[in-house]
């Protein structure tokens, strides 16, 4: 594999909360980079979001739904933020990356 010129995607622009998990990243092989890079998210890992957003559409959430919802919106954030920085840095290691809908 190459060496690539340059630095390695930077995760010091992401919000404080992620910071962590995208450094931590910085450390994987590659074979767990591309694990992340692959992963999906369930189908019962969103019907409580899903269920959440169209209860928010059509009525007032409570405060404890309202907290469970922004939970699980951080949740979701953090899980593309990071399968996006795995990409970036399998492709600053020289590796090809298909498109989203091929990983």
């Amino acid at each position: 594999m190459p060496v690539q010129v340059g630095s390695p995607p930077q995760w010091e622009d992401a919000p404080a909360a992620f910071q962590a998990d995208l450094a931590a990243l910085d450390r994987l092989d590659d074979t767990a980079l591309w694990r992340v890079a692959r992963s999906r998210r369930t189908e019962a890992d969103l019907v409580p979001f899903s269920g959440l957003l169209d209860k928010q559409a059509t009525a007032q959430l409570t405060p404890t739904e309202r907290d469970e919802l922004t939970r699980l919106r951080l949740d979701a954030d953090r899980f593309m933020l990071r399968k996006a920085h795995a990409a970036a840095l399998l492709h600053w290691r020289g590796h090809v990356i298909p498109p989203a809908d091929q990983l």
